[in-house]
């Protein structure tokens, strides 16, 4: 990491507490509870070391923390997405993490880095690791990885509800109504729901997910935005209604995003930390 990075991320301790949320708070407290359950012993020690015997990554002040700190803090704003072009043959770090803000492609190589190297001061090491909490979870919702006709991940983007009299943002029903909606018909907190997901990851898709690096996971992620987010909604035009077969599918996929998140986060801490 250089010095410069570094110095960003060391200024940021200490923010006040701001909240604007992606994924949803609950969303990233999914992922963080999810690979609690997978993190290994050595690991799960190193966790309660940073941040306390009471301490837990699946906490809102830790999973939630980056999006707090975001409006006090704007320089961190551009480590939660990355927008590679909708007709991108591949993610090219040149053309998509090149605007010398950063992404949360570098982003989670940069803190990862600083969770790992014990030299640095203990308030560094937690505030990586709460970046690495928070991007990891960032890195899998679909549209922190893509957009169209520069509408800047569906933030330009509008779409009705089914039930609302205004439209939204598109990016909005990703990050807030889907995971809610995931939540309202199971009857279930964030925690429980996380719980019952982890039952979902059986030994095949621990295996196929427990692959790549963040440059692989939001080249994934921007594929699903290209042909599951985007796919049926006109590219322009007045807002789209959507429909329910729209936003059930769309539920499948945030469950799916919600249990790689928290696997592969699992297994980058416990690299990280071993």
């Amino acid at each position: 990491m250089n010095y410069s990075r570094f110095s960003v991320i060391v200024a940021i301790l200490i923010a006040s507490a701001v909240p604007v949320f992606a994924w949803g708070p609950d969303g990233h407290v999914i992922v963080g509870r999810i690979a609690e359950l997978h993190l290994t012993t050595n690991a799960a020690h190193a966790v309660s070391e940073l941040l306390g015997p009471t301490g837990h990554i699946s906490d809102n002040a830790v999973a939630n923390w980056p999006d707090f700190i975001r409006k006090e803090r704007p320089e961190s704003a551009p480590w939660h997405f990355v927008d590679i072009p909708f007709a991108a043959a591949k993610y090219d770090a040149d053309r998509d993490c090149s605007n010398h803000h950063g992404c949360v492609v570098q982003a989670i190589t940069d803190f990862q880095q600083v969770l790992a190297d014990k030299q640095n001061s203990v308030e560094a090491r937690v505030a990586a690791l709460k970046f690495l909490v928070h991007f990891v979870g960032d890195i899998h919702q679909p549209l922190h990885c893509g957009e169209r006709n520069g509408d800047q991940g569906g933030n330009k983007y509008f779409v009705y509800w089914p039930g609302d009299q205004k439209p939204q943002k598109l990016h909005v029903i990703w990050d807030v109504y889907l995971p809610r909606r995931n939540l309202s018909d199971a009857g279930l907190t964030a925690l429980s729901y996380a719980d019952k997901l982890n039952t979902r990851i059986t030994p095949p898709r621990r295996l196929l997910w427990s692959k790549g690096t963040s440059a692989d996971w939001a080249w994934e992620s921007h594929q699903i935005a290209v042909a599951k987010v985007y796919a049926s909604l006109p590219a322009e035009g007045l807002p789209h209604h959507l429909s329910p077969d729209y936003i059930k599918s769309s539920q499948r996929i945030v469950d799916d995003q919600l249990m790689k998140g928290g696997l592969r986060l699992a297994l980058l801490l416990n690299e990280t930390l071993k």
